[in-house]
């Protein structure tokens, strides 16, 4: 008899996640994340699908689709999928000729692009064959429903190890431990009627009740009316902002105004040590000093066309994941406004490192959640027109995942590279970062609508980058 599966993989869908999905009949917003790892060698298929069959006991989310209900007010679900096959999610793809690093970058484009299957685990991993240089790919792929970036990393632990293995693990009879765990979730956990009609009016009840008291308070201190209200303003506000998008961090870029479903992938590098001393120089942060490139690029990519840029708009996210767990979504998406012409890089360097510090206030920040209660609340075309109009609004998005600080390896395949991909969401492009040995890997999904030379923009970050990788030297 198998292991029942963790018990923090909850059926019912969160209003997180809920939102993720929703969000995502919308190509343009598709909120899917991506990874391409580059390894020294290539990786054997069957023993990967072996690694990843051993670790779904302790991601049993990999194998579950999203289901709706017919039981009214009820949240969507996710159940187990009675089709599961593995190979369907773990498969192997030859690269198009020449085999060089930009037919890497396309069919990454186009992994990431392609949509999953109805009714099935909205994941999958690629193993690429075919490099012109020998060496392996791996490209994975995970719908921001089941995880964010983190719990997406933590995800991948089934299959990254901290030593070069060879040695397949036992046969898993994944049939037999789905179907036990099939049978254990029966239809008595799901609630009644009465009890999905009270969950869908607990918010405004919990809403009145808390108001209630509220005012018993208010009664009793006459002062308290003011804080409060000034308390439910701001909140109300950044969660206003957050959908809708705020006039004055919204993009000044005369060049980056057109919008589209196509995308594009750039990658950069630089080396960890380096950033660290540079940003420790400039008093700040690895992530100022990430955040503050990017923006230097966009400033100068519309100087080399004869455009003064007044400003970037630019989006950063603010983890807020507590626990190990792996799956879900925690975190706080910021938005703040890099100066453009006629500041230094390292004013520049400043002014975002102070937007971007956390304060005592934004321990009150309206997180994920609350944007997720609101939204769930509106109709879902009404939404996703609302995420255009956000989107369109933001030049750059940016996102830092923290990898693993030593080797990392796949198989017998020593990992040197990890280039995420973070959604787009209607921006200009997104470049996403993640950390691995004494690297920062930087992923850049451009939309080629707007920024109409992506090869061109990503010189332009690289060469950014190198000029704080002398400057720290």
């Amino acid at each position: 008899m198998s292991d029942m599966p963790p018990d923090d993989f909850e059926p019912t869908m969160s209003a997180e996640e809920a939102l993720m999905w929703r969000i995502g009949d919308d190509p343009w917003l598709d909120p899917s994340g991506s990874l391409l790892a580059l390894l020294d060698r290539p990786v054997d298929l069957d023993l990967l699908r072996r690694k990843v069959a051993a670790g779904i006991p302790s991601m049993p989310r990999l194998v579950e689709r999203v289901v709706d209900t017919a039981r009214p007010f009820e949240a969507l679900r996710w159940e187990i999928d009675p089709d599961f096959d593995l190979t369907n999610h773990v498969l192997e793809v030859a690269v198009p000729a020449p085999g060089d690093r930009r037919a890497l970058l396309d069919l990454t484009t186009e992994i990431h692009m392609t949509p999953f299957p109805a009714g099935r685990p909205p994941w999958r991993i690629v193993l690429v064959t075919g490099l012109a240089d020998g060496t392996g790919a791996l490209i994975a792929r995970l719908h921001h429903s089941v995880a964010d970036g983190i719990g997406g990393l933590r995800m991948a632990e089934i299959f990254l190890t901290l030593e070069a293995d060879t040695t397949p693990p036992p046969d898993t009879d994944l049939d037999a431990i789905l179907c036990e765990w099939r049978a254990a979730a029966t239809d008595h956990d799901l609630p009644d009627a009465a009890a999905a009609i009270w969950s869908a009016l607990a918010g405004p009840v919990g809403l009145a009740k808390s108001t209630a008291a509220e005012l018993a308070l208010i009664g009793a201190d006459p002062a308290r009316a003011q804080r409060t209200a000034g308390q439910v303003l701001d909140t109300v506000r950044t969660v206003i902002d957050q959908l809708t998008g705020d006039p004055y961090l919204d993009s000044t870029s005369e060049l980056w105004t057109r919008r589209s479903g196509g995308r594009y992938f750039v990658t950069a590098q630089m080396p960890l040590s380096a950033a660290g001393a540079a940003a420790k120089a400039r008093g700040g942060t690895i992530n100022d000093l990430y955040v503050t490139a990017l923006a230097d690029a966009a400033i100068a990519y519309h100087a080399e066309r004869g455009i003064e840029l007044r400003s970037v708009a630019m989006s950063f996210v603010r983890s807020t994941r507590t626990g190990s767990g792996a799956g879900g979504n925690a975190f706080v998406p910021i938005k703040v406004r890099a100066p453009g012409a006629g500041v230094t890089p390292d004013e520049r360097f400043t002014a975002l490192s102070n937007e971007m510090a956390p304060s005592d206030s934004s321990e009150g920040e309206a997180g994920l959640g609350v944007v997720s209660g609101l939204a769930a609340l509106i109709p879902t075309p009404v939404l996703t027109r609302l995420g255009r109009d956000q989107g369109a609004r933001i030049d750059v998005v940016t996102s830092n995942i923290r990898g693993a600080p030593v080797p990392i390896f796949v198989g017998n395949a020593h990992v040197l590279g990890t280039f995420p991909i973070g959604p787009v969401a209607g921006a200009a492009c997104n470049a996403t970062v993640m950390s691995r040995e004494d690297s920062l890997d930087i992923g850049i999904m451009v939309d080629p609508a707007a920024i109409d030379d992506p090869d061109r923009f990503g010189d332009i970050v690289q060469a950014t980058l190198d000029a704080y990788t002398a400057d720290a030297g």
